[in-house]
């Protein structure tokens, strides 16, 4: 079954990794705010220099003292039942993760986008899901102007729950795309 897994997980890749062009999902009405905004203003060094909670003036004893200090401004971003379509409530957690990102501080570390399920659905259709997902937030990233090349994705499925209950409070809560920064 595990073999089995393994090549269902590879097909998706493959399958998935062949749309390098598509534009995020996003939600309709959202889809037109991250269209519009161009990486060059992104980019902006004032909007950089700004990261929120980090001093870049700092000097940090090791990459890892680094990372940490970096992904306290990082947000996941949370998605509805069986959707990997980003909302538009979730919007504003993709152009903060890419002042982040696109910081002074961290433009020479690589990021792993992990997708997330909740409980519901059997494996399979939680680590499609959950590929999906990185996919939406990868490609919201990459349209407002990080780096493709710096990103790699991962799906988690359900088996890396943040919240253990069994109610929908819970689930909401596993039902995202977290980001992990790699030196």
């Amino acid at each position: 079954m595990n073999r089995n897994l393994i090549v269902v997980l590879s097909f998706l890749v493959l399958f998935t990794g062949g749309c390098a062009s598509k534009a995020p999902e996003l939600a309709d009405s959202g889809a037109a705010t991250i269209a519009q905004t161009s990486a060059p203003e992104l980019a902006a060094d004032s909007q950089i220099s700004t990261m929120s909670g980090v001093d870049e003036s700092v000097n940090f004893g090791s990459v890892d003292e680094r990372i940490s200090a970096i992904a306290k401004g990082i947000e996941p971003i949370y998605f509805a039942t069986d959707s990997y379509r980003i909302s538009e409530s979730e919007l504003h957690k993709i152009d903060k993760n890419v002042q982040v990102f696109n910081s002074e501080l961290a433009r020479d570390l690589s990021i792993k986008v992990e997708g997330n399920c909740d409980e519901w659905g059997t494996d399979e259709y939680n680590y499609a899901l959950g590929l999906k997902r990185a996919k939406s937030a990868k490609d919201a990233l990459s349209v407002a102007g990080v780096a493709e090349g710096r990103m790699s994705l991962v799906s988690y499925g359900e088996s890396k729950p943040v919240c253990f209950e069994h109610n929908e409070a819970c689930w909401q809560q596993n039902r995202r795309v977290d980001f992990e920064l790699l030196p």
